[in-house]
């Protein structure tokens, strides 16, 4: 007997593709290889995302609650597939039968739901050190070596990426932060960052400087 093609609702690919067209804007890709993606992944991880019935309507509590399947997804595959296990939860969450897709404020929503469950806790001893340090000592490269003495760069990277949405800074703790920052990208070795946050950092790190290598901004 043949299998059932499993498929998301028709009403889930306008809102679907409308998201992909916000998310292309920041992206180099064009919103038809974002869809073009989102459909590979749905594929890849079928026996997930298409483990029950779509639901009738929008469950904000669902949404942002995690599962032991969910999370038993997540922690399967190898470390790499890591962000498109999380993507593919994230359409999933948000794919019902009355909106279709929730477009932008649905995957928001559960991801911060994620990030403050599972994510945050790993940041905070960072965060913590970063405000201890930063009261005194105001040198980047001074803070930094004294973070990498208890902390990956990477954790150190991400913990200041996150404060940063969280968090005011003054005027000299901003550029404290910002210089940290930079450090990591331009000598600690991190690849360049998409993160929305660290790129506004480190431009206004520039802009408040000589300007040099604005132009070869990551």
């Amino acid at each position: 007997m043949r299998k059932k093609k499993r498929k998301i609702p028709k009403t889930a690919i306008e809102p679907l593709m409308r998201h992909c067209e916000f998310l292309s804007k920041e992206s180099d890709q064009t919103a038809e290889e974002i869809f073009k993606e989102y459909l590979e992944l749905m594929n890849k991880y079928a026996d997930y995302f298409f483990s029950e019935p779509w639901p009738k309507k929008y469950d904000y509590e669902k949404a942002t609650t995690f599962t032991d399947e969910d999370i038993e997804f997540l922690t399967e595959g190898e470390k790499e597939e890591g962000a498109d296990r999380f993507t593919a939860m994230l359409l999933k969450k948000n794919i019902n039968l009355e909106h279709g897709f929730m477009e932008l404020f649905g995957p928001f929503w559960t991801r911060q739901a994620f990030h403050k469950e599972f994510i945050r806790p790993t940041y905070e001893p960072v965060q913590e050190a970063f405000d201890d340090l930063s009261g005194g000592d105001k040198d980047s490269r001074g803070v930094l070596d004294k973070l990498k003495e208890k902390f990956d760069i990477r954790l150190i990277h991400d913990s200041l990426v996150d404060l940063a949405e969280h968090e005011y800074f003054d005027k000299i703790t901003g550029r404290l932060h910002a210089g940290i920052l930079e450090l990591l990208h331009e000598e600690e070795g991190l690849p360049p960052c998409h993160e929305y946050r660290c790129k506004l950092a480190r431009k206004s790190l520039h802009n408040g400087g000589d300007g040099e290598r604005e132009e070869n901004f990551e």
